[in-house]
């Protein structure tokens, strides 16, 4: 019953434009007129109808598009039971494990310690020989001989319960069938090497091949690399470790104040096995600090008669797997001034006792058409430690310069005398100067003996208390 109005008709207050045409049905008209038509170019039943229509196409419309409230809470309905259940057998599968855990630890504490340890490799303490320092000594024939000393807290103390150290020694073929040997002299105890604390190899070690021992050290699982290496001067491994001290003290108590007395002076560096072995594979060269056995009745008078010393003495050279010369005791502290590693040495200048605070030692290469030497600045700084009578500081001064010189200048002459680059020069200058001296690290040894080298030295006398006074002694 709608009708469309002609195009420029009016049938109100103003002029509109209509929708024309003829509408095949009556929901397609009723849905033009409602989007197209204005609302008065209609007639009066049109109007009232069209709130009608209005209502049944929007309602229609939202009937379409509003989900089925039923079926979405149903299925919130069998989630929520279906979560609850899961929930459920999450809970029954965590109280199981706590009660298997549970059990398992009741069952391990319950064990204790007598063969229940669920270690496979188990031992008990009191079973073992653990071995603290370890020897090794080389036989004319090519064997090897190894001497270890044991703490007697292993399991070796009396039946009183005084505990004395363990010494064995044991010669073989090799260094395991050396060790294997020690067992049978252990009186029923495991040898134990898991807490080595020094080595220490004969002076025939040096003199034929070192290179055997140090692939032992890395090879075997119970041996760290931070172990320190001593090396006798004169004399086999095996008298150090059998006759040093005596029933109470053993080669590792003598060997353990050794090292202390020796990292707090810094007259001496203590290389280790890791320290030993990396050098050598730079160029081939490394230190080892360097002992010796000592009557203990010179500087102990309650010592007993024939009990033996440790006593530093000095350096031992290394140079492809062998010594191939020494620096002796009375020039030790020129490598650590060189090194930088000069702890609070003292140094006696006439009738005073200075001790050195701090040593820098800083190298210069001298370039021509090539290297042609090295230049050591060495700065001292010194403080009065004991004086006897009247000084000047100048004087004291000068004085330690020339000590400090002549212990420099000693060393280095061992350097090109040698025909080995034992201090690392050459590392050193090449880090400085990488693009110049590039390979100096590895090659530095084969220009040695033709390099000049100079040392300067400037001592400083930090602390003399003001006693800056020129007085006569009494």
């Amino acid at each position: 019953r709608l009708r469309a109005a002609e195009p420029g008709s009016r049938r109100g207050a103003q002029d509109m434009p209509l929708c024309t045409g003829h509408c095949g049905d009556r929901r397609r008209a009723v849905r033009r007129c409602h989007l197209a038509v204005p609302f008065r170019v209609v007639s009066v039943h049109d109007r009232l109808l069209r709130p009608q229509l209005h209502r049944a196409v929007v309602g229609r419309t939202q009937e379409k598009s509003q989900p089925d409230v039923s079926a979405a809470a149903a299925s919130r309905g069998e989630n929520a039971r279906a979560g609850a259940e899961h929930a459920r057998q999450k809970e029954a599968g965590m109280r199981k494990l706590i009660a298997l855990l549970c059990a398992l630890g009741v069952a391990v504490l319950s064990a204790g310690c007598s063969g229940g340890s669920i270690y496979s490799n188990y031992r008990d303490i009191a079973e073992l020989m653990i071995v603290q320092t370890l020897g090794f000594d080389s036989m004319p024939d090519g064997g090897v001989t190894v001497s270890v000393s044991a703490e007697g807290s292993s399991g070796a103390g009396s039946e009183d319960g005084s505990k004395k150290p363990e010494r064995l020694s044991a010669s073989a073929a090799s260094l395991t069938e050396a060790q294997d040997e020690l067992q049978h002299y252990s009186g029923g105890l495991q040898l134990f090497f898991g807490h080595t604390a020094y080595f220490i190899l004969g002076a025939d070690v040096l003199n034929t091949d070192t290179a055997r021992f140090f692939d032992c050290i890395e090879r075997d699982t119970a041996f760290r690399l931070s172990i320190p290496v001593y090396a006798v001067s004169s004399g086999s491994a095996s008298e150090i470790i059998l006759g040093a001290g005596d029933e109470e003290r053993d080669a590792t108590k003598l060997m353990h104040a050794l090292t202390q007395e020796l990292r707090l002076r810094g007259n001496m560096h203590v290389y280790t096995a890791a320290e030993i072995i990396s050098a050598m594979d730079v160029n081939g060269a490394a230190l080892i600090c360097a002992v010796a056995a000592a009557p203990a009745d010179a500087t102990d008078p309650d010592a007993g008669e024939g009990e033996m010393a440790v006593v530093p003495d000095g350096y031992t050279i290394i140079y492809k797997n062998k010594a191939c010369g020494r620096i002796p005791a009375e020039l030790a502290r020129g490598v650590s001034l060189i090194l930088n590693e000069a702890g609070p040495m003292t140094v006696s200048v006439g009738n005073a006792a200075l001790q050195i605070d701090k040593a820098d030692c800083d190298i210069e290469p001298v370039f021509g058409d090539g290297l042609e030497g090295l230049t050591f600045n060495i700065k001292i700084n010194a403080s009065l430690a004991e004086v006897n009578g009247g000084f000047d500081p100048d004087e004291l001064a000068a004085g330690l310069e020339d000590k400090v010189r002549a212990l420099a200048e000693g060393v280095l002459e061992l350097e090109k005398s040698t025909g080995c680059d034992f201090l690392h020069l050459g590392s050193a200058l090449e880090m400085r100067h990488p693009v110049r001296l590039r390979g100096a690290a590895e090659n530095l040894a084969l220009v040695l003996p033709d390099l000049d080298m100079r040392v300067c030295v400037s001592a400083r006398l930090d602390r003399s208390f003001k006693l800056d006074l020129k007085e006569t002694g009494p």
